[in-house]
């Protein structure tokens, strides 16, 4: 199926039980490609350090369509790659597949969601919820404690600080020319576990 809107999101992670130590995604509308052949893109990624074996990495994907006065359908495609043993070199190669696949999926899409650089409010909602999207933090409870914008990049870079002091920070436009193109981390030296599911929410 092909999609009016797709997100495409790929994790950096030690395991998925953490939390990512960062988070690309992408929003793209009108994506000329099955999802199928999103993944196998995708799974160009885990191979970019070049060893024998790609890094450890799962691959989900949801669709959803609305038919309900107007219709509409949007497939979101989550990847997650291991990055524990890459180090600073595995985890450059890692960025730069990262933004091949992005690149291509733009090609390959009619655009996305600005045409051009976000103003700083835009940018500053848009990061918010991507922390929340993958960090689970809810956006009122994040203060912006430092924001800077390369005109020329058209990239912002913005911190933010939790009310319980976890540290996070964005970068949206992280690929030039790509202005939903965003970059968010946890700002901190270890990895951080992902809270346990409730088990009342699992059903019996």
């Amino acid at each position: 199926m092909k999609s009016q809107e797709s997100r495409v999101s790929i994790e950096l992670v030690e395991h998925p039980t953490y939390y990512p130590e960062e988070a690309w995604d992408l929003d793209l509308d009108h994506l000329d490609m099955f999802t199928e052949e999103v993944m196998e893109e995708l799974a160009t990624i885990s191979w970019a350090e070049g060893n024998e074996y790609p890094n450890f990495n799962a691959v989900s994907a949801k669709t959803s369509q609305l038919n309900w006065g107007a219709s509409g359908s949007f497939t979101e495609i989550l990847m997650q790659v291991s990055v524990g043993a890459a180090g600073g070199a595995g985890g450059t190669a890692i960025h730069a597949a990262i933004k091949i696949v992005y690149e291509k999926l733009k090609n390959r899409s009619q655009g996305e969601s600005w045409s051009n650089i976000p103003s700083a409010d835009e940018a500053a909602r848009l990061a918010k919820s991507r922390l929340h999207q993958h960090y689970g933090v809810a956006v009122d409870k994040l203060r912006i404690t430092g924001s800077n914008v390369d005109a020329d990049a058209e990239r912002y870079e913005i911190d933010f600080v939790h009310e319980d002091g976890r540290k996070f920070g964005a970068t949206v436009g992280a690929i030039k020319g790509i202005p939903s193109c965003t970059i968010v981390r946890m700002e901190s030296g270890e990895p951080v576990l992902r809270p346990l599911p409730d088990p009342q929410s699992q059903g019996t």
